[in-house]
């Protein structure tokens, strides 16, 4: 079994990944969809070389996305905006995202059995890479979420290198520059200044390194803040006491990533990234340095999901469920396998019965990710059928309903407005009119 399993466990964490490619590249379609609307003006300036701070700062609903506009708009002078190759930087990002998470839980796999090791990075990548966070997959507006993650783990990761780094305020001021990457993509990524400091907490020099480390968080957010409004359309804000329930619905929708999508499993595996870390720092109390960094990507998960139900729980706790959101939320799921191997630890290796369980615990999140990437493949393919139709009507404006455009943003005399400025733009979807 270990001599298959030494041969298996090179090319099957990647399975997932190649699935994920398989859904963008099968079902992706090269059409602006909905919030992809609001940068066609964007892209006729970048033709005409009009585009400054002010039209990368503004504000979209509460994020300040300063950072996936320079990616798009970069991306679009090369490809005329073809929309596919914003899901495959997508794709990309979220491949540095496993490499990065890896390089953190290398001290757990290395303790542990082939068996073992096979099924948690298997269990680690197929949650990544899960099919539930679809909707991010294939839309190249969505690169956002995947920018943001990635950012969140580099600041955490380089924030755990600091800890053991000859020149530590050389990784800090890496870790300070990706929170902002972070922060300037999603709203609420102003949650990894939190995490990040929790690892620089267990600094030799932590006096020294937090009070470098506040600095730029209280400068990066005071310019995050300038002019910043609350949109008219967002959900009126439900104080916590007035519906503490609602918050836990939502919140647990949230938490529940890609397994089960219900709140109870959300509460269940918050729950369960508690105990595992409280256990992984009783047994391990001096080697924080390896339990920290999970404990700030499962603290980032959390934190986004407290902020979010702020902002949106106005609108249903089933909000929470959305595919959107299990970009971030997966990352408390994962978080809970590199903990678990630490809070199971006993010397140098696992015991049988703690190597049975560790064993089991993967398996069965891998079985139950897998499990629920069937339906949302299903969920995938309907989505690029409606885009290949949607994108038939762009194509032939003229003769179509606005039904039928309906179907890219909700209103349809947007569509028609801003149609004549993609046109002079030369977007590559006039040039290559055959649809997938």
């Amino acid at each position: 079994m270990s001599r298959w399993i030494r041969v298996a466990e090179g090319p099957a964490p990647f399975l997932p990944a190649a699935a994920v490619l398989a859904v963008v590249l099968g079902y992706g379609v090269n059409v602006p969809f909905w919030d992809q609307w609001e940068l066609v003006e964007l892209l006729s300036r970048l033709d005409d070389g009009g585009v400054g701070w002010a039209d990368l700062y503004r504000q979209h609903n509460e994020h300040r996305m300063v950072f996936p506009k320079i990616l798009m708009l970069a991306l679009s002078s090369v490809t005329r905006w073809n929309v596919v190759a914003e899901m495959l930087v997508g794709v990309a990002l979220a491949s540095g995202s496993f490499c990065l998470l890896l390089s953190l839980a290398r001290p757990a796999l290395q303790m542990t059995d082939p068996v073992s090791r096979f099924w948690a990075v298997l269990a680690m990548s197929a949650i990544l890479f899960s099919l539930a966070q679809w909707e991010n997959w294939l839309w190249g507006w969505q690169i956002q979420w995947h920018l943001g993650v990635f950012a969140a783990l580099l600041s955490i990761w380089l924030a755990a290198r600091s800890l053991r780094h000859p020149k530590p305020f050389l990784p800090v001021i890496g870790a300070a520059a990706s929170a902002t990457l972070c922060q300037f993509s999603i709203a609420s990524g102003v949650i990894v200044w939190l995490c990040s400091g929790l690892v620089l907490a267990a600094h030799p020099r932590r006096r020294a390194i937090l009070s470098a480390w506040t600095m730029p968080a209280i400068i990066a957010s005071a310019v995050f803040l300038v002019g910043y409004e609350r949109a008219a359309d967002a959900p009126q804000i439900v104080p916590v006491l007035q519906a503490p329930f609602a918050y836990l619905l939502y919140i647990g929708n949230y938490l529940s990533g890609p397994l089960l999508r219900h709140w109870t499993a959300g509460i269940a595996i918050a729950a369960v990234f508690a105990a595992l870390a409280f256990a992984a720092t009783m047994r391990r109390p001096r080697d924080l340095e390896f339990v920290l960094p999970w404990m700030a990507v499962g603290t980032f998960a959390i934190g986004n999901a407290i902020l979010t139900a702020i902002g949106r729980v106005g609108l249903g706790p089933q909000q929470g469920l959305a595919a959107r959101y299990v970009t971030i939320s997966l990352l408390l799921s994962i978080a809970i396998i590199p903990l678990g191997l630490a809070a199971l630890k006993e010397g140098h290796r696992l015991s049988p019965a703690k190597r049975l369980a560790a064993i089991g615990g993967a398996a069965l999140l891998s079985i139950l990710t897998i499990a629920s990437d069937i339906g949302n493949w299903r969920r995938s393919a309907a989505h690029g059928l409606a885009m290949a139709e949607a994108r038939a009507c762009l194509l032939a404006i003229e003769e179509a309903s606005d039904a039928c455009l309906a179907q890219l943003y909700p209103n349809a005399a947007v569509i028609r407005s801003r149609e004549p400025q993609l046109r002079a733009f030369g977007w590559s979807g006039f040039a290559s009119p055959t649809t997938r």
